[in-house]
């Protein structure tokens, strides 16, 4: 079997070679990637770039759009939750969308908690609250225990600064209207419908998706409780128009936040690979059957894909009759990305220098 990725295995599925030539020419191939790895020379990128191609400012209109809706509804509303990842507690929360918080009681709900390395939790709360932001609450909405997290924990905070400030709507003091904002792919659609789910018989009220921007508008209010009655608003995931720096936006596309095929795919695996490499995570190694450490997106994404048969068969045009491969490098892509959303790599703080 030949296997190309960018350069010769050397190996062939060739009934005709001898088994010592085919042994030799292995052998080789081993050493040949074992000597990197032993190289003095070799060492770790210490900053990530971006090629000029790939983009990370992503404002559609629904954006905007969304934007002006929350001015307008602000009149109405009670409260307001903010859903962000916990794995980013920091990068991309939209200072655009902080008039709106300090003007209303608010609650920063910082989702998947159960991928994210909260050793430094402390520091982050106080950070958090140099920010102005009081009342923070770590979820994981694949938590068997979320509604009973939402009900003794989330709206009672909630309901009580509500309570604590004096109502902005005097008309009706018995009746809640809430917002729920955040950064796209965050979870505000699924905390909507756990809300749902732990005050009344309904499964679901919002849709739900795997791709970021799934909430286009601003949704009608949805009833969630009915002793006290609070209403939910959903709206789109909203960014900033202009993403400050890389850093940032890598992790936005990283936590799904950003449509891979706007910062490409590949793109988003080597950072991954950079900020692993950088944080002595060398989870990966024994996982795809590394030899070693590697700054190489090429080998990294290789090694996967050996390692999970994400390869197709291919013709150079020649008459041999031998089987040849070659890597199906974006769906070994999509597969490290989605092993990285789903923690195989570890609980993970990206915000780390933030602190």
């Amino acid at each position: 079997m030949d296997i190309r990725y960018g350069y010769d295995t050397g190996i062939r599925n060739n009934p005709g070679h001898a088994s010592g030539n085919f042994e030799s020419k292995r052998l080789q191939f081993y050493l040949a990637i074992m000597s990197r790895f032993i190289d003095k020379t070799f060492k770790l990128r210490d900053k990530f770039t971006l090629p000029k191609s790939s983009s990370l400012q992503w404002f559609p209109g629904h954006m905007k759009k969304g934007l002006d809706q929350i001015q307008s509804a602000l009149r109405n509303i009670d409260a307001v939750i903010e859903v962000h990842d916990a794995r980013i507690p920091f990068s991309g929360r939209n200072t655009q969308l902080r008039h709106v918080i300090h003007i209303r009681p608010h609650i920063l709900i910082l989702n998947k908690c159960d991928l994210a390395d909260l050793s430094k939790k402390q520091q982050i709360l106080e950070k958090i609250k140099s920010e102005g932001v009081n009342n923070v609450q770590f979820t994981s909405c694949n938590d068997r225990y979320i509604t009973r997290h939402v009900k003794n924990d989330i709206v009672p905070m909630l309901l009580k600064d509500i309570d604590s400030r004096g109502r902005f709507r005097t008309d009706i003091m018995n009746q809640y209207n809430i917002l729920v904002i955040g950064v796209p792919n965050v979870g505000k659609s699924t905390l909507l419908n756990k809300l749902m789910q732990t005050y009344t018989t309904k499964k679901k009220c919002a849709p739900v998706g795997a791709m970021p921007g799934v909430t286009r508008s601003i949704m009608n209010k949805v009833r969630v409780n009915f002793d006290p009655e609070m209403f939910v608003v959903d709206t789109p995931g909203i960014l900033h128009p202009h993403i400050p720096n890389t850093e940032n936006g890598m992790r936005l596309a990283l936590c799904d936040c950003i449509p891979n095929h706007l910062v490409g795919k590949d793109q988003i695996v080597d950072y991954l690979l950079f900020w692993l490499n950088k944080h002595e995570n060398f989870s990966y190694v024994d996982r795809y059957e590394l030899t070693g450490p590697t700054d190489n997106v090429v080998d990294f994404m290789v090694a996967a894909a050996l390692k999970h048969r994400f390869v197709v068969p291919y013709n150079d045009g020649s008459k041999s009759t031998e089987k040849k491969y070659k890597v199906n490098f974006d769906r070994t892509a999509s597969f490290i990305i989605k092993e990285f959303q789903h923690g195989h790599f570890g609980k993970v703080m990206l915000d780390d220098d933030c602190l």
